[in-house]
């Protein structure tokens, strides 16, 4: 196996195998991934919901560096379809009343009032009431960084 040399920190010589320049750690590896996802989503066009919307909570999020958090309430009427979007960072939404329809590439899933969802960060989705006569209610928890989108606009 091919060796190299270089200088450590304290400038003493060292030797070095060439594959050890390239292994990484799991840890290391999906920061990269996530960083990579990051960028991908960098350049994206802010989606802002047609529902209502009202910020309850924003603020930074205590030693998490960069990062906040937003709580918003979401009112959807009957036959409500919303945009298609991603969230580059974790939304969790609590159902307060009707039923949400969640659009994903692995199929729809559909809440209730009283369930609590986790959504997929990073996927296409599109949220519904698909209910013709009862609005819908919702809770929003999002974490993201500080002064970028929440929502990014998916073609």
């Amino acid at each position: 196996m091919r060796r190299d040399t270089y200088r450590s920190h304290i400038g003493e010589k060292r030797e070095m195998k060439n594959t050890e320049r390239f292994v990484l750690t799991p840890l290391e590896a999906a920061m990269l991934v996530k960083r990579a996802n990051f960028q991908a989503t960098d350049a994206g066009e802010e989606y802002v919901s047609k529902a209502r919307t009202k910020t309850l909570y924003k603020a930074p999020l205590q030693r998490v560096r960069g990062k906040e958090m937003f709580v918003k309430h979401l009112s959807a009427p009957p036959n409500f379809v919303g945009g298609k979007h991603m969230h580059p960072d974790p939304v969790f939404v609590y159902v307060l009343e009707g039923e949400l329809t969640v659009e994903r590439a692995r199929g729809p899933k559909t809440f209730k009032a009283g369930e609590l969802y986790s959504e997929d960060i990073s996927a296409a989705m599109v949220g519904k009431n698909l209910s013709a006569t009862d609005d819908l209610e919702l809770l929003v928890f999002q974490v993201g960084d500080i002064g970028k989108p929440m929502m990014i606009k998916v073609m």
